[in-house]
């Protein structure tokens, strides 16, 4: 491929599900998305689009000012409790929203949790529609209400299953999906949780009932560190008691890839999917595309970093589609699902380690691998035996001067 002369030749804006996005970032639904400042400054800052702060009708039985702890040494972003809209505060801020930005396509992240059923998911998409939404996005991946609960068994008479608790049914969701997509006229999205297992076929259900993308998202629900001298000390501040927590971050980027992975190639090509999960960089959103996302979501980044780190990941994109001869992010999609294979299709090639004998220095490390024999020190130099040599390469990555690489054997 050709470098492009210029790097202001490089298209940015993305149009799909009959929307256009000045380019293929959203400020994914979460708190960076609660109030009308925040959907201005995303603007400034160039987003492409803003997905709301979640909005449950009737008010949900869980609504609280959330304790968030960000977890450096292990790239882990976690809470338990978090305040959502109610249906009067979503409805201002699409309107206040669309009133305050120019391009910025805003996305109505819902659930209902009433007693009308269908039709009262059916309604609470249509009143986002008259307000303005430029898009409906369906919350079928809220893990810390229902979910929660059902997660450490706590009985569910009395109260309304929602977020990741129906996202695990595929025919919940279908029905839904058509329920709501039958009542607008504007883009339908269906926000799915990766805790069913099945995230491929919720997702293949989902635009079967009409829906025109997929959004996936990166947190699941998990136990938070424990102080193993003090298992009553929690780690949140302001907070008695502990529970199970929503993780976010960095460290779940492969798991969000994987969900991207499987829901494109369980819907095909013709439908949008938004990657999300773990996004703080170019390379994090190269990725998502090439495994089949054609927008990118970004949630907890935005909220340690800023609106402003958008600037700095579209320059270093534009940079590389320049180096790499493509004309747009677009250009992108797809690319790596090609190289997928199944386990049984594998090919192994193969070889075994070698020693580098002028890097090597004899320490040990690689010897004392438990589940390989082949390595052994002699004369302050390790020494691979070939024979039981499983080439597994593990020398190689833990070798901290750079003696172990892998060679192909002859057979």
């Amino acid at each position: 491929m050709l470098m492009k002369k210029n790097i202001e030749d490089i298209i940015m804006p993305i149009k799909t599900s009959d929307l256009t996005f000045k380019n293929p970032f959203i400020v994914a639904s979460g708190p960076a998305s609660r109030d009308v400042s925040q959907l201005v400054q995303a603007e400034k800052s160039g987003w492409g689009g803003v997905s709301i702060k979640l909005t449950i009708d009737p008010e949900p039985y869980i609504s609280q000012n959330p304790r968030y702890r960000w977890l450096n040494d292990s790239d882990i972003h976690i809470f338990t409790l978090e305040k959502r809209l109610n249906l009067e505060q979503g409805l201002r801020l699409i309107e206040s929203g669309r009133e305050q930005t120019k391009d910025l396509i805003l996305f109505a992240n819902i659930t209902y949790a009433g007693d009308k059923g269908l039709d009262g998911w059916a309604e609470l998409a249509k009143k986002f529609e008259n307000a303005g939404a430029h898009a409906i996005e369906i919350n079928f991946c809220c893990p810390n209400m229902s979910f929660n609960l059902d997660a450490i068994g706590e009985g569910k008479e009395g109260r309304p299953s929602t977020g990741a608790s129906l996202g695990s049914n595929v025919e919940v969701v279908k029905m839904i999906t058509q329920a709501i997509k039958e009542s607008v006229s504007i883009p339908v999205f269906t926000k799915l949780t990766p805790e069913s297992g099945n995230i491929g076929e919720v997702a293949k259900g989902a635009v079967d009932a009409g829906s025109d993308g997929i959004c996936s998202t990166g947190n699941r629900l998990g136990v938070p560190p424990i102080d193993i001298y003090n298992p009553e000390k929690i780690i949140y501040r302001l907070q008695e008691n502990t529970s199970l927590g929503c993780i976010s971050g960095p460290w779940l980027k492969p798991l969000a890839l994987r969900d991207v992975l499987q829901i494109r190639t369980a819907i095909g090509p013709d439908h949008t999917i938004i990657g999300t999960g773990g996004v703080r960089n170019f390379t994090d959103a190269v990725e998502m595309g090439m495994v089949g996302a054609d927008l990118i979501g970004v949630c907890t980044a935005v909220m340690l970093m800023g609106f402003d780190i958008l600037p700095r990941i579209m320059r270093d994109l534009r940079r590389y589609l320049q180096e790499t001869g493509r004309n747009s992010f677009a250009d992108i999609r797809d690319v790596a699902l090609l190289y997928f294979k199944t386990a049984t299709e594998l090919t192994m090639i193969p070889g075994c380690a070698k020693v580098i004998d002028e890097n090597c220095t004899g320490c040990g490390i690689c010897a004392r691998i438990a589940h390989c024999h082949a390595i052994k020190i002699i004369d302050q130099k390790a020494v691979v035996r070939r024979d039981e040599c499983l080439g597994c390469s593990t020398c190689v990555d833990i070798c901290p001067r750079g003696a172990m690489e892998m060679y192909i054997r002859e057979t």
